[in-house]
């Protein structure tokens, strides 16, 4: 069943249930002895021969009488004599007639309408005696003979009407409570029952419409995900529970769609490592068997041709040992390497480490420049791990130019913000070309395509420079200034 049925179900089985209940136990109730107390009931509201039903409906007429007869005479004694006859009137004399009651009208003592007979008059005196003449107001009963009298005055007319039941009819015993109390009291169960259905029919569908449409949005954005779209938002902004989850359902839909892209980067990172390990240990690879074959051929006949090929083995062995340890050092730091912040001057770090590369950087013709700002440069360090990536992007300088010497600017300020620190690292070299700024910081990205240069870097220096900026909560990135300029942003302790 669906949930619109239960819901629609639910709401008529609250009302009716009470109610079935309710009548089941009256009529348990009805045919044991406490049935006595509604027969004691229903005798109360009997009315032998109708004479409070007739009484009812001769004071009802009275303004019937005046309204379509004398109500709209000037005077009294110029208006017509004959009753006009109405639909009130006629239904007056049906219900009398029904209860077996025959009755006229007089006004000042004249008759202006009778349907009562000789006999009727006779039998009613019988009963009432001279009071039928001289009473202003009569009732009065005797077996299945009964005698109404009412007398009404307007201005100086006196108007009566004189009701007689003369003998026994099939209908001399009214219930009211049948009749009349009970017929309204099911017509009010009728049109509560007739409400109840359709009331019940707006909230079901309201309240099914609220549940049913956000669960349908569910639906397809499960099905959208299982056939591998995550690009459609969730499109349900009420503020209810079903709000709530549509909102969650969305959050996850972002995440699976961020994990999947990450997933994506990360098995193309993969497959690029992969071709560049292959690559790069292949080519001094290739050099070394190349080598080593002409020594074992003999092609290497000369001392002097000997110790030229046990050399250039001996720089492409160092170049696969310098390339392990880049791998080692970048699987190291991609594996979520735990660094050991301190609290540090950054200022003063960087001073004491040219004081210590200094005579190095001087053999290798590199000229350092070093401009600071003012203000607080207090910033948490891992002060081992830092040193890197000096020491890579110091080494790229001295690897990539094409002078014989380099000049290195090193700055430190304050960015606009405040919150961070900033490090420029600027060489006067070649640069790189502008739509390669974005990819040298990927690893064993090189500028060159060939990749045949593999003694000028393993393509890996920048990458290891990039996961320890990021593993301090820092960005990078680079410009061509004249040179190429490596910019380092990381959080300072204010």
């Amino acid at each position: 069943m669906t949930i619109k049925k239960k819901i629609r179900l639910s709401n008529i089985m609250m009302v009716m249930i009470p109610i079935l209940f309710t009548t089941l136990v009256l009529i348990i109730c009805l045919n044991t002895s406490l049935g006595s107390y509604w027969h004691t009931f229903v005798s109360m509201y009997s009315d032998e021969n109708g004479v409070q039903f007739a009484q009812s409906m001769i004071y009802n007429y009275q303004q019937e009488l005046w309204e379509n007869n004398w109500g709209h005479c000037p005077e009294m004694d110029g208006c017509q004599t004959e009753i006009k006859y109405s639909d009130k009137m006629t239904h007056l004399e049906n219900k009398l007639s029904g209860l077996g009651y025959r009755f006229m009208i007089t006004k000042d003592g004249k008759s202006i309408y009778s349907n009562l007979s000789e006999t009727d008059l006779e039998t009613a005196r019988s009963v009432a005696g001279d009071a039928i003449d001289d009473a202003k107001m009569l009732t009065a009963s005797r077996y299945e003979v009964s005698v109404i009298k009412n007398t009404f005055w307007h201005g100086e007319s006196i108007f009566c009407i004189t009701a007689v039941h003369p003998q026994k009819t099939d209908g001399t015993m009214v219930n009211y409570l049948k009749n009349y109390i009970l017929r309204y009291l099911v017509g009010i169960l009728f049109l509560f029952v007739a409400l109840t259905v359709c009331i019940n029919g707006v909230l079901s569908w309201w309240i099914s419409g609220s549940i049913l449409k956000p669960l349908g949005k569910l639906s397809l954005g499960t099905k959208e995900i299982r056939e591998g779209n995550l690009e459609t938002p969730m499109q349900y902004e009420k503020k209810d529970e079903f709000g709530q989850v549509c909102r969650d359902f969305d959050e996850m839909r972002v995440y699976l769609q961020e994990s999947v892209q990450q997933r994506l980067k990360d098995e193309k990172r993969r497959r690029d490592l992969i071709t560049g390990i292959s690559h790069d240990l292949r080519t001094p690879l290739t050099t070394i068997m190349g080598y080593l074959d002409g020594l074992l051929d003999g092609i290497a006949d000369t001392p002097q041709k000997r110790m030229r090929y046990l050399q250039a083995i001996k720089t492409r062995t160092g170049n696969l040992v310098s390339l392990v340890d880049s791998l080692s050092e970048y699987s190291r730091l991609d594996a979520g390497f735990r660094y050991h912040m301190e609290e540090t001057d950054f200022k003063d770090y960087v001073e004491k480490y040219l004081e210590l590369v200094g005579p190095d950087m001087e053999n290798q013709q590199v000229q350092i420049e070093y401009f600071f700002g003012k203000g607080n440069f207090q910033v948490r360090l891992d002060r081992e791990e830092f040193k890197r990536i000096f020491n890579n992007l110091f080494a790229n300088t001295v690897r990539y130019r094409k002078k014989e010497a380099s000049r290195v600017m090193i700055s430190l300020k304050r960015t606009l913000e405040g919150n961070n620190l900033e490090l420029v690292f600027q060489d006067d070299g070649p640069g790189v070309p502008a739509e390669s700024l974005d990819q040298i910081f990927d690893s064993f990205y090189r500028v060159d395509d060939s990749r045949n240069n593999a003694e000028k870097g393993s393509g890996i220096g920048l990458a290891v420079v990039k996961e320890i900026v990021l593993g301090h909560g820092g960005t990078i990135r680079a410009e061509n200034r004249g040179g190429l300029a490596v910019i380092v942003c990381i959080p300072v302790i204010n």
